[in-house]
Formats: structure tokens, C-alpha cells, sequence
């Protein structure tokens, strides 16, 4: 799995996390601007949550396990990101600071190539 597509919880485009290769335990990732994202979703909570200021590229953990993939890092403002893709290449995304949490959904476009 090289990108996935988070969406806000209500699914409009957010942004594409692209994923470093090869596939180990421990890869890099980066957001990148969604190209269907509009101002709105990009001034939203969740937007702003995602685009702090400037493209990170992040260590991130990647675990396949039965029944899916989880993604896991933090952004340059403690934001702790944890994405969760299925078997069927859908999934789930959701990141938190302390006691506030955003949520959305999630999905590989290219699905989990061995």
C-alpha cells in the first residue's frame, strides 16, 4: 500500500497519504493536498489538523495484520494519527491531541500490493 485517501467523516476528499517503499515495519509518509478538496474541507478542523503549516514527511509504523493494515504516526503538532485500512481496501482514520479527536473515512486506491 503506497497511498490512502482520507476523507472527513461526513466524506469529502481531505488529503492523500503517501507512503514510503519497500514495505517495512517502520516507512515514512506524507500528506499531500487532495486535488478535489475545496476551501471549505481545507479551512475546516480536520484540515487544519492535517496542513499545520508546511508538508512533514513522518516516520510512521505499518503493521499488516489478519483482516487489514494500520498506519500509525505523529505530526509536527502532536497530532497522533492512526489509520485502519480492511481487506477491502476501506477503512477508517482518526487522529487526537490530549482529549480532543477528529475522525474520518479512509480507503486504498491501489489496494495492498504484496
Amino acid at each position: 500500500m503506497n497511498m490512502i485517501v482520507l476523507m472527513t467523516a461526513a466524506g469529502a476528499p481531505l488529503v492523500m497519504l503517501g507512503l514510503s517503499t519497500p514495505d517495512l515495519p517502520q516507512r515514512n509518509c506524507i500528506f499531500m493536498i487532495h486535488p478535489q478538496v475545496t476551501s471549505a474541507v481545507f479551512e475546516s478542523k480536520e484540515g487544519k489538523i492535517v496542513f499545520p503549516d508546511r508538508p512533514t514527511e513522518y516516520p510512521c509504523s505499518y503493521a499488516r495484520k489478519q483482516g487489514g493494515t494500520d498506519i500509525a504516526f505523529t505530526n509536527q503538532n502532536g497530532w497522533r494519527f492512526e489509520v485502519r485500512i480492511g481487506c477491502g481496501d476501506e477503512g477508517s482514520w482518526r487522529a487526537s491531541l490530549a482529549d480532543d479527536a477528529v475522525s474520518g473515512r479512509a480507503f486504498s486506491p491501489f489496494g495492498d500490493r504484496k
